[in-house]
């Protein structure tokens, strides 16, 4: 498990490297451009919203007279709790607003992970139009998130109405957050390890079986996607940077990549040297792709 999360980690940061490279970096201007003036205005709206909400929530919870000796365990107690709401509320709706910018812009995040296939595959991608591809992956994001939607808002409560329960237990008072960090974590590791799956016109619900064989791998992938996606200024480039990644990881469940003999792909079984350990690419020409 613990070897599958640090190779899914591992991927991430392959897709930071590729994405320094000449070919790739034009490719990612539009995706930034996109996500920097979306969540600019998301994130402003929500850590103010956020705020504003727990101090009116618990406004007036303080006793007076004989009761008074309990103001401190009090204190502590919605000390606690405006943690805890904060960190589940902040996740939620960063997942929210990243299924609506991804949403937006998901051709730009299609034909990003198609130009990183074309270099990095051992074989070509299927031949389609630019409106047939936009088509295809806006119609794609939508399966996900209509498959997603139902499902955050069930695990939310439940999470939330946990938390709220074990709150006065230190320790305890994580399970929640731990649960829906696992969760979001996976569903952020599908979301982009599946732009790659899309292009080569496999099915969401064949995309799923197979990533459910490599669930830790995954998890590992979309939970350091999740954790970037929390801290300022980087969540508005790590976006593009998870396509990246997560194409070079689904090529190489799908085992499409390029032999390491060839020198073509990254080397995912390698981790346990760190960064040292992970070399880029290189990029496969065109006759080679066609051949």
């Amino acid at each position: 498990m613990l070897r599958s999360i640090q190779q899914g980690l591992g991927f991430l940061a392959l897709g930071f490297k590729v994405a320094k490279q000449k070919r790739v970096r034009a490719w990612l201007v539009l995706p930034i451009l996109a996500n920097s003036l979306l969540f600019a205005g998301a994130w402003y709206w929500t850590s103010g919203w956020i705020v504003e909400w727990m101090q009116a929530f618990t406004a007036g919870w303080q006793f007076e007279g004989f009761f008074g000796f309990i103001n401190p365990f009090i204190g502590f107690l919605v000390g606690v709790l405006k943690w805890l709401v904060w960190i589940v509320l902040l996740v939620l709706l960063a997942t929210i607003f990243t299924s609506f910018v991804q949403l937006v812009s998901a051709p730009f995040m299609g034909f990003l992970a198609a130009h990183i296939d074309t270099l990095y595959a051992r074989t070509p991608l299927p031949e389609e139009s630019i409106w047939a591809m936009s088509k295809r992956v806006v119609w794609r994001e939508t399966v996900k998130l209509y498959y997603w939607g139902w499902r955050a808002l069930l695990i939310f409560l439940l999470t939330a109405l946990l938390s709220f329960v074990l709150a006065p237990f230190p320790g305890l008072n994580l399970i929640g957050p731990a649960i829906w960090f696992l969760w979001a974590s996976w569903m952020f590791g599908i979301q982009y390890i599946d732009y790659g799956a899309d292009n080569r016109i496999v099915s969401f619900k064949d995309a799923l079986r197979e990533l459910r064989a490599k669930r830790w791998l995954v998890i590992g992938f979309g939970g350091g996607v999740m954790a970037l996606t929390l801290v300022p200024l980087v969540n508005l480039i790590i976006m593009p940077m998870a396509v990246v990644g997560g194409t070079l990881l689904w090529l190489h469940i799908a085992q499409l990549e390029k032999t390491p003999s060839d020198g073509a792909s990254p080397k995912p079984l390698q981790f346990d040297e760190h960064a040292e350990s992970i070399r880029s690419p290189r990029p496969i020409d065109a006759q080679q792709t066609r051949e």
